[in-house]
């Protein structure tokens, strides 16, 4: 029975200004985490030097840290099921550095000590903020959001917020075959079908521009993300 309470992952493609800037201040933050933990680096075949940076903090041999390397471009989350696959915390988490707080993870875990029924949490990005660039980005989410809530019964406020928690034992008597940005609303769905209980806590979220590396679109994206969310509603 593995002692690790958290694995934390992290997926790049194309990142090498995001990995530049906030790569070392991330790995400094996490070594006062009050828990213990894993972290993965997953290279989606980054063609920027992404790659080249990780395979060099990779060589500095830093504890808890791990990195993984894609031949191919697996989608995110096809990166994030490749690291599950390998990793051996009680929760799973996962956490982008680019828009989001290190301390954060902290307050999460405050919460699941205090809130033990809880099996999936999400950072929510609008319970105190709404710090979004695209309107329509916003509105896409708050519409996900009140229909992951209509059909689920959960009661959140962001369903797209990109820290989210989730205890590995039951995700893996899941069947996820989502491998893109709809990966997370898969098992978030799925959670909430089976009747586990999703919370949420407010998170900090400095938002991305497309012009600064901010890859979801609005149209395409969200529309796969809905077809996963009906699909979870209407099939057994």
């Amino acid at each position: 029975m593995s002692n690790i309470k958290y694995s934390i992952i992290c997926c790049y493609y194309n990142e090498i200004d995001v990995l530049k800037k906030k790569f070392i201040p991330f790995i400094d933050k996490v070594k006062n985490f009050p828990f213990t933990y894993e972290i993965f680096f997953c290279d989606n075949n980054s063609q920027d030097g992404s790659r080249e940076f990780l395979q060099e903090m990779e060589n500095k041999k830093i504890p808890h840290l791990n990195f993984i390397y894609n031949d191919k471009n697996l989608g995110k989350g096809g990166s994030i099921k490749k690291c599950i696959n390998i990793s051996n915390g009680e929760f799973i988490t996962i956490f982008d550095i680019d828009e989001y707080l290190v301390d954060d993870l902290i307050k999460a875990d405050n919460y699941l000590k205090s809130n033990k029924q809880t099996k999936f949490l999400v950072g929510s990005r609008v319970m105190h903020q709404k710090k979004f660039i695209y309107k329509k980005n916003y509105y896409g989410v708050r519409i996900m959001t009140m229909l992951i809530n209509f059909l689920f019964k959960t009661n959140i406020s962001d369903a797209a917020g990109a820290t989210k928690i989730f205890k590995k034992d039951i995700y893996e008597d899941l069947n996820i075959k989502t491998k893109n940005f709809d990966f997370e609303f898969d098992v978030l769905c799925k959670f909430a079908k089976k009747e586990y209980q999703v919370s949420e806590f407010p998170i900090e979220y400095f938002p991305r521009s497309i012009a600064e590396g901010k890859k979801l679109r609005a149209v395409k994206d969200g529309s796969s993300i809905l077809l996963t969310i009906l699909r979870n509603y209407f099939l057994k």
